[in-house]
C-alpha cells in the first residue's frame, strides 16, 4: 500500500520529537558484521528456532529489519486472537513458513509463508480444554472491548477491573509463564513448558497441512521426591544444549511464611526422560538460562550467578568439573517482591557476549543492587592470568560492572547483546499494583500511572575490561516491558514506546540511540500492546509482535 505524505511527514515529525540522546552517542556505525552465536545443529535452522532467538539468548539477528518510519494501516496487521501469548517460534518446511505459538491455554499453528498469518491448528494443553474453550474469539473480543472503554475515559479502576475479566478465562501469573520459554529441534518438533512444572512435546510430522498432535507430556515433579516436588511448582526456563539434551529450570514461588525457596536443574533427552537433576536450597530461580557450545550452562539465582556443566554422571557447578559459581550485588528476595518486581535477585536472563574470536568470553546480567542496578559481566572461562578483583564488586569471577543509570529497582528484560554492545530498557514501575498483576501494570503505564521510560546501552571494551557508557534515549516508553530485538544489518534495536498513551513501534539507531524508524498505530486500540513479548524479526523484516489480545504480524515495511 502507498503512504500519503502527510503520514510520511507525521511519521517524520514523531521520530524527531522522540530523538533525545546523550552527547556521547555521537559516533558512526559500525562496519564489522559483529561474531554471532553458534548456530545449535540440534535447533531448527530459522530466524527463531528458541526464545530469544539463540541458546545464547542475545536477542539480536544477521538479517535486515526494516528502516522507514510510516503511519501504519489496519491492513497493515494481521493477527490471530489469544488471551495472552509471547511469541512464536519458526521452522521452515516444505517451502511454507510454520509458526508454533504456545500461549496461555495451549499452542496454536500458524501458516505465514509470504504475506500469510492464518491460524491453522490449536491444541489446548492437558487440563487447558475447559478454558480453551472459554477463550474464543468473540470472549477474547468482548474484554478487548471493555479494554478500550477503560483505557478512553482514563479510569484507573476500570482498567484493573479488566484483569478480572482475563482472570475468568483462565489468566493468572502462573499461566502467564505457559509457551513463553521453548523451541523447535531439528526434527521439527516442539517443545514448550507449561502448568508450571510440566513440558509438552508436539509435531505436525513436518507436514504444512497436517494438525499438531501431542507426543509426549513430561510431569517434572514425578522426578522430584515427594517434599521437593510439592514445593519446586514453577519451571520458569527451558533450553536445548549444544550436545542434544533439554535443561529445565525453576523453583518454589515466593512463600507466604517465610520458607526459604529451593531452585532446581533438571536435565532431559529429547523423548523427555530424566538423565540429571541438581537442587539448590536457598536459591530462587526467575529467569531462564543460556547456554554456549562448550557445554557451559549460566544460571542465575538469587543468590548467585552459577555455571553449570554436565560431567556425563552428574550436574555440577565445582571448580574442579569446569563450573563455578559467584556471589552479585543483591537485596533480599522479600525486599525486593515487596517493590513491585517480578524476579528474586536477578531479572534478567543470562546473556552471553563474545563469541569466535573475540577476545572476551563473557556473560552479562542485571543485578539487584539496593541503590540501582548495575550490569554485570562475568567471565566465562577461566579469568585471565594476571586478573585482579576490582573494587566494589563480589568476586574476581565480575569482569565488570557498571550502574543502569535509567533504573530506579531492578531490569527485568534480558539484555540485547551484538557484538561487545549491550542495551537494557528501564522495567520499573514507579507506581506498580505488584507482582502479579501483570496486566494492570502494563495497561495503566503511560496512561494513568507513570511508565518505565528509558533504553541505556553499554559497550564493552576488551583493553580495559570495563564497560563503557554508549549512549541513553531517555524518551522510551515502556510500559509493556517487551523485550527488544536487534538487526546486524540494519544496525538497529526494535520496539515500541507510546505516545499520549497509543502504541507505536520503532528503531533505535544501535550506534547512536537515535530514532531511525518510527510506526505508529492505526488506532488507539489496546490490540497493540506489547506486553511481556519479544520483538521477533520475519525474514523479509515484518514484526512478530504478541501480548494480550492478539499475536501480530505487522508489516512495517514500505508497504506491500
Amino acid at each position: 500500500m502507498k503512504t500519503t505524505r502527510a503520514e510520511n511527514l507525521l511519521a517524520a515529525a514523531l521520530v524527531s520529537a522522540l530523538a533525545l540522546t546523550s552527547a556521547s552517542a555521537q559516533q558512526p556505525s559500525a562496519s564489522k558484521t559483529p561474531n554471532m552465536p553458534a548456530r545449535n545443529p540440534w535447533l531448527t535452522d530459522s530466524v527463531n528456532p528458541i526464545s530469544h532467538a539463540n541458546p545464547a539468548q542475545t536477542d539480536a539477528v544477521l538479517h535486515a529489519g526494516p528502516t522507514n518510519g510510516r503511519k501504519l494501516s489496519t491492513g497493515d496487521v494481521k493477527t490471530v486472537p489469544t488471551v495472552f501469548t509471547c511469541l512464536a517460534m519458526i521452522k521452515k518446511e516444505g517451502g511454507e513458513t510454520i509458526l508454533f505459538a504456545g500461549g496461555l491455554h495451549g499452542i496454536s499453528k500458524i501458516i505465514a509463508t509470504g504475506e500469510s498469518f492464518q491460524e491453522v491448528s490449536f491444541l489446548p494443553y492437558p487440563g487447558s480444554e475447559a478454558l480453551a474453550a472459554k477463550a474464543t474469539p468473540e470472549a477474547i473480543k468482548g474484554i478487548l472491548d471493555e479494554a478500550n472503554a477503560a483505557y478512553r475515559a482514563k479510569d484507573d479502576a476500570k482498567i484493573f477491573a479488566v484483569s478480572k475479566k482475563l482472570e475468568e478465562v483462565g489468566f493468572n501469573f502462573t499461566a502467564l509463564m505457559n509457551g513463553i520459554y521453548g523451541f523447535i529441534d531439528k526434527d521439527g518438533f516442539y517443545y514448550a513448558l507449561f502448568g508450571g512444572n510440566k513440558i509438552i512435546k508436539t509435531t505436525d510430522d513436518n507436514d504444512a497441512k497436517k494438525p499438531i498432535r501431542m507426543v509426549k507430556v513430561k510431569n517434572l515433579a514425578e522426578d522430584l521426591p515427594p517434599e521437593l516436588a510439592k514445593s519446586i511448582t514453577r519451571m520458569v526456563g527451558m533450553t536445548m544444549t549444544y550436545d542434544g539434551d533439554i535443561v529445565v529450570v525453576g523453583s518454589s514461588p515466593p512463600s507466604k511464611d517465610g520458607k526459604p525457596p529451593v531452585g532446581a536443574l533438571v536435565l532431559l533427552d529429547r523423548d523427555l526422560n530424566l538423565k540429571a537433576k541438581l537442587i539448590l536450597p536457598g536459591d530462587a530461580i526467575d529467569n531462564s538460562i543460556a547456554v554456549d557450545e562448550k557445554g557451559g550452562i549460566y544460571v542465575v539465582t538469587s543468590q548467585r550467578m552459577l555455571k553449570v556443566v554436565w560431567t556425563g554422571k552428574k550436574l555440577a557447578y565445582d571448580e574442579a568439573d569446569g563450573g563455578w559459581q559467584s556471589d552479585y550485588d543483591r537485596m533480599s528476595g522479600e525486599d525486593e517482591l515487596a517493590k513491585g518486581p517480578m524476579s528474586r535477585g536477578s531479572g534478567t536472563t543470562p546473556t552471553l557476549m563474545g563469541f569466535g574470536d573475540d577476545p572476551d568470553k563473557l556473560v552479562v546480567i542485571s543485578d539487584s543492587a539496593k541503590d540501582g542496578a548495575n550490569l554485570v559481566a562475568f567471565w566465562r572461562d577461566q579469568i585471565p592470568a594476571g586478573f585482579k578483583q576490582k573494587p566494589g564488586t563480589k568476586s574476581a569471577r565480575i569482569a565488570g560492572q557498571i550502574r543502569v543509570d535509567i533504573s530506579t529497582l531492578t531490569v527485568e528484560c534480558s539484555p540485547n547483546v551484538l557484538g561487545y554492545g549491550v542495551a537494557v530498557i528501564d522495567a520499573t514501575y514507579p507506581k506498580s499494583f505488584g507482582r502479579p498483576e501483570m496486566y494492570a501494570n502494563a495497561m495503566t503505564a503511560g496512561v494513568t500511572r507513570p511508565a518505565p521510560l528509558g533504553m541505556q546501552k553499554f559497550n564493552w571494551n576488551p583493553k580495559t575490561h570495563s564497560f563503557e557508557n554508549a549512549w541513553v534515549n531517555k524518551k522510551i516508553v515502556s510500559a509493556d516491558i517487551i523485550v527488544p530485538m536487534v538487526s546486524a544489518k540494519s544496525g538497529m534495536i526494535y520496539t515500541t514506546t507510546m505516545e499520549k498513551g497509543e502504541y507505536q513501534y520503532l528503531g533505535l539507531d544501535w550506534e547512536t540511540g537515535m530514532v531511525k524508524g518510527l510506526w505508529p498505530v492505526p488506532d488507539d486500540s489496546r490490540v497493540w500492546n506489547s506486553a511481556a513479548s519479544i520483538v521477533i524479526l520475519l525474514d523479509d523484516g515484518d514484526f512478530l509482535i504478541g501480548g494480550y489480545f492478539a499475536l501480530k504480524r505487522v508489516n512495517v515495511g514500505d508497504g506491500k
